[in-house]
């Protein structure tokens, strides 16, 4: 196997894919797309919201809950689902503030030019890849700090004396504390328009036609699922991915502050409550979309330099991207084998809290083989060309062979249906009744990198759960 230096314009990324025999070179074009910084904010805003309004009874705020910002008729929008009593007590204001300055260090200031990243990023790192179109779709994360401020007015001193123990308790005063929540992100509708052009998709007034169609051909090559859902600030339906996963850091470290009422007349009356909450997220910082042809539809800020870059691009194994079935490959790994041996077990590749676990173990439950979304080839070392057959239990996620195997390395690739898995996963989440849940794993792959070693450190949760 050869490799070699090849030198290109920084708007296209050369791979070279090397094949024993011959080599061949794939042009792909990489652009960059920052996604609305708004849709951030009303995500962090929205979570917060419910996060306060849950540590009370219901219907608990009879006045409201008004955040600073939003239309002053927003609250009579959804006055026949409840019934608000605006000037009565007890009700509540949240004001959110963005840290503009937070950058974790400097690790989210990209401060190097737009060429270097499409230089270095690796497309195989894609969440959406369509290795038959030349089509892939990567996220790149950053973490959003903002502040809110939380003030609770009531009608005496005696509500609001009481109300406050309630609060340093509910709200864990003093203390931090984490959740691993999922939430939809919206992707930019120039990427939708043109991967939906370039796979052949119908496209009229700039809106794809076979909304059904589409979203099963994203999702079949898509590791998140892709949902069709009403965007607030528009009003349109538009495309979102639905990320699961996601870390968040609260921390609520000043103490509540009590005021002495207002004075009316000889009356002391209204009564406040203040707390402060810090919260953390990881929110999208820019999409890296790739593809064999230029551009159908503009994508900014896009690159324009005219220079050279020198990169180098080594295949080590050259599996098939995709099988028969039209399913692109999801872990690629590899297994020694004894001599004499006539099964290797599988169960590391199928266990942990992720949807590839859970629509197996879904699909075991209800008395159905995994097999008809799941593709396990097993190739040799040696030869690539050689398939060693296989035989799955998967209750016991063992892999039995035909016939007994000599000392040998062999490669694993596993390719499943995303399509299907996505879908499931729709179903039995409920993901189109919200934009923002609990996280249905409880491990969180983003926790490690998005988040400071001093906000980890004071989460006494994960403290007392070790214990």
């Amino acid at each position: 196997m050869s490799y070699e230096r090849v030198r290109v314009n920084p708007n296209d990324i050369e791979i070279w894919a090397s094949n024993n025999n011959s080599e061949r070179a794939d042009k792909l074009y990489t652009n960059l797309a920052i996604p609305s910084y708004v849709h951030s904010y009303s995500l962090a805003i929205d979570y917060m919201y419910k996060w306060f309004e849950s540590k009370f009874e219901k219907n608990f705020f009879v006045g409201g809950i008004y955040v600073d910002g939003k239309h002053v008729l927003d609250d009579y929008k959804n006055k026949f689902k409840r019934q608000i009593i605006k000037g009565q007590q007890p009700r509540a204001r949240i004001e959110p503030r963005i840290e503009h300055d937070y950058d974790r260090e400097g690790l989210d200031n990209y401060q190097a030019p737009v060429t270097m990243y499409t230089r270095r990023s690796n497309l195989n790192n894609s969440f959406f890849r369509d290795y038959d179109r030349d089509l892939f779709l990567g996220l790149n994360m950053r973490a959003l700090r903002m502040d809110f401020g939380f003030k609770v007015r009531v009608n005496t001193r005696a509500e609001q004396l009481d109300l406050s123990q309630r609060m340093e308790l509910y709200f864990r005063v003093g203390a931090t504390q984490y959740e691993d929540i999922s939430a939809d992100f919206h992707v930019p509708k120039e990427i939708i328009l043109n991967i939906a052009d370039k796979a052949g998709f119908e496209i009229k007034k700039g809106e794809v036609v076979d909304i059904v169609d589409f979203l099963h051909y994203l999702n079949n090559h898509s590791d998140v699922p892709f949902l069709f859902k009403i965007r607030a600030i528009n009003k349109k339906a538009e495309f979102f991915i639905r990320m699961n996963g996601l870390y968040t850091h609260i921390a609520v470290k000043d103490k509540l502050q009590l005021d002495d009422g207002e004075r009316n007349g000889k009356l002391d009356m209204y009564y406040h409550i203040e707390m402060n909450a810090v919260l953390t997220i990881p929110v999208p910082q820019f999409y890296a979309y790739y593809s064999g042809s230029d551009l159908t539809i503009q994508i900014t800020p896009k690159e324009a330099s005219s220079g050279t870059v020198a990169i180098y691009s080594i295949n080590m194994v050259d599996i098939p991207k995709v099988d028969e079935n039209g399913w692109p490959i999801g872990a690629i790994t590899q297994y020694a084998t004894d001599k004499g041996e006539t099964s290797m077990d599988l169960s590391s590749l199928f266990t942990g809290e992720n949807i590839l676990t859970k629509t197996i173990n879904h699909d075991l439950v209800n008395g159905v083989s995994p097999s008809h979304f799941i593709n396990i080839k097993v190739f040799t070392e040696a030869d690539l060309a050689k398939r060693v057959p296989i035989r799955m239990d998967w209750v016991n996620k063992v892999a039995y062979f035909n016939t007994p195997q000599d000392e040998d390395i062999l490669d694993i690739a596993v390719y499943y249906d995303r399509d299907y898995m996505n879908e499931l996963d729709i179903s039995l989440e409920s993901l189109h009744d919200n934009r923002i849940s609990e996280s249905n794993l409880n491990k969180s792959e983003y926790r490690d990198k998005y988040f400071d070693k001093e906000d980890k450190d004071i989460s006494d949760d994960r403290q007392v759960e070790k214990k």
